[in-house]
């Protein structure tokens, strides 16, 4: 759904609320750059699943794939990921601002890709869990960097990286997320936040200069990462593919 300032990007959730090789490509295209000559967007995502944003990355792929000790899938799928998080968090020159919505639950990647928007708006209801499968070091370390005007560095890592669960005003306490609203309420907020920053010259400027300053990953350190984590997990044991297949299946409940 586009209007002149704004574009809105719904994941299609059908039947497990996962970030699957369809959705992470979708999305890379959808948070693309935008030519500078353009007028700067706001490019909002949220879920069409009921109850939840996102529940990680696609764990019963992952354990197929390590299962088969298919190297070329694993790095496959966590080049894509990282290169969506890169986007979110790094867009300086993709002339466009980021918004999450989040209207339920968002856990391990799907936490990690929410928190990296530019903008986060949250109904009362979510809950919010990192279980630190996917990339412990990136992008929860970028992340905290984002986050170190809101909380201490110990605090954020502790939300990102202890597998606890926490409640959507825990994190706005925090200043991790930017509204909280009631349930139902939160694309009208959106448009109201949109509206704001669309009619204020000089906060349409900050958020840009935001950017700015965001460092995103060379290719030379994503091949690093990915390399280093398709070490790690291609060399999982039938319990580790176990463990995912049954988190893979509580992400279809």
């Amino acid at each position: 759904m586009k209007t002149s300032a704004m574009q809105w990007a719904r994941m299609q959730l059908h039947t497990k609320s996962c970030l699957n090789d369809s959705i992470l490509g979708q999305l890379n295209h959808f948070f693309r750059p935008e030519p500078m000559h353009h007028t700067p967007v706001f490019k909002v995502l949220s879920s069409n699943m009921d109850g939840d944003f996102c529940l990680g990355g696609d764990l019963t792929l992952l354990a197929e794939l390590v299962e088969r000790r298919d190297k070329s899938g694993l790095q496959s799928y966590a080049t894509s990921y990282l290169e969506l998080v890169n986007r979110l968090l790094c867009g300086s020159k993709e002339n466009f601002t980021s918004v999450a919505v989040v209207q339920g639950r968002a856990f391990g990647a799907g936490m990690l890709v929410a928190l990296a928007a530019d903008i986060v708006v949250v109904e009362s209801q979510a809950e919010f869990m990192n279980p630190s499968i996917l990339f412990d070091d990136y992008p929860c370390a970028v992340l905290a960097n984002k986050l170190h005007n809101s909380a201490s560095r110990d605090v954020i890592m502790e939300v990102l990286c202890s597998g606890k669960r926490y409640s959507a005003q825990a994190l706005f306490e925090l200043g991790m997320i930017d509204v909280v609203c009631e349930k139902g309420d939160a694309e009208r907020q959106v448009y109201d936040v949109v509206a704001r920053a669309t009619h204020s010259h000089y906060g349409r400027i900050a958020l840009q200069n935001y950017r700015k300053n965001s460092n995103g990953l060379t290719h030379k350190t994503t091949k690093i990462l990915v390399d280093k984590w398709v070490s790690n997990i291609s060399g999982g044991d039938a319990r580790f593919v176990q463990y995912l297949r049954r988190l893979g299946r509580l992400q279809s409940e």
